[in-house]
């Protein structure tokens, strides 16, 4: 853990946004866990103090022991609530990409290295539902934080506070981490779905497709095949999964190109494209896609998809 200046421990902002992001995990410690009392922390402060007043007043030696009792398990609760987060390990965890629109999923995994559980530990982040948590001893528990997406491109973690009131809710504990973690947003598929664009010299009526009249036999199934293609009979058999191959069938190309989609809106064409690449994908197809400064070469599966999604995603930012 790198050291801190002086400037950038007094400044005011670290209690709220953390310290500098980091793509490692990070260890709760004492620099970065801030401890104040809750509500129900001061509201015990005031009848203690009125308690201590009227015990002087009155001279009343019991009045003292139950002021001075109370008093010290208020303090040993503020003990209590720092040991909950100290030594705590936050890291990130898995993402998958998402459509504009839709909610990503930050994972992040939580360690306790100690022999002691830890009990109700909260995440917070913006435009995200909290999550609570309980961690066992010497043991490891994912926490899913979601939210909204709203434009394409790379969506990065903001800052996740990780809090506790335990065990009598009379301190707040927090400690607020920046985590390199990031989902890749895909461009909203279009809503309609329009015909798909045909190349210089094709016709709708004489493009090649595959043919289901010369079956030629089986294969094992592989990533990115098309379902209309899978044997079902074996699946339900409790087989391995094969696909139905053909001798004298071709396969469709389609190419995709920027040129294709009219209009001037750049959000509009990136859906457009989005939906036909989802389409071709669906429909067994291999297919090119072409941008302004990028040309993806014929291809088809899980992984040539996701490298087209990923150019839409990525364009022109």
């Amino acid at each position: 853990m790198a050291a801190l200046t002086l400037r950038e421990r007094l400044d005011p902002r670290r209690f709220f946004r953390g310290e500098k992001a980091t793509d490692s995990s990070i260890v709760l410690s004492h620099r970065r866990i801030f401890i104040v009392p809750s509500r129900p922390g001061f509201a015990l402060a005031l009848l203690l103090l009125i308690q201590w007043l009227t015990a002087i007043n009155y001279g009343n030696n019991l009045a003292f022991i139950l002021t001075f009792l109370l008093a010290a398990a208020a303090m040993s609760s503020m003990l209590y609530s720092y040991r909950n987060l100290s030594g705590l390990s936050v890291g990130a965890g898995k993402t998958n990409p998402v459509f504009a629109g839709d909610q990503a999923c930050f994972e992040l995994r939580l360690s306790n290295s100690a022999a002691l559980p830890r009990y109700a530990i909260g995440l917070k982040l913006k435009d995200a539902q909290p999550v609570r948590l309980d961690i066992p001893a010497e043991g490891n528990v994912p926490a899913l934080l979601r939210v909204k997406t709203e434009k394409r491109g790379w969506l990065d973690l903001d800052t996740v506070t990780v809090s506790t009131a335990f065990p009598l809710g009379l301190f707040y504990a927090w400690s607020p981490i920046n985590l390199k973690h990031r989902v890749l947003v895909y461009p909203r598929p279009a809503k309609d779905r329009p015909p798909f664009p045909l190349s210089e010299g094709d016709h709708a009526n004489n493009r090649p497709r595959i043919s289901s009249d010369d079956f030629q036999g089986f294969r094992a199934y592989q990533s990115g095949d098309p379902f209309k293609h899978i044997h079902w009979k074996s699946l339900a058999k409790g087989r391995d999964p094969q696909i139905k191959q053909y001798a004298s069938g071709e396969t469709e190309v389609l190419h995709l190109n920027w040129a294709d989609t009219p209009g001037t809106d750049t959000e509009a064409r990136l859906s457009r494209l989005c939906r036909w690449v989802l389409d071709a994908e669906q429909a067994g197809m291999r297919y090119s896609l072409s941008l302004p400064g990028t040309a993806i070469a014929q291809d088809h599966g899980a992984s040539h998809c996701r490298k087209c999604l990923k150019s839409l995603a990525l364009f022109d930012l």
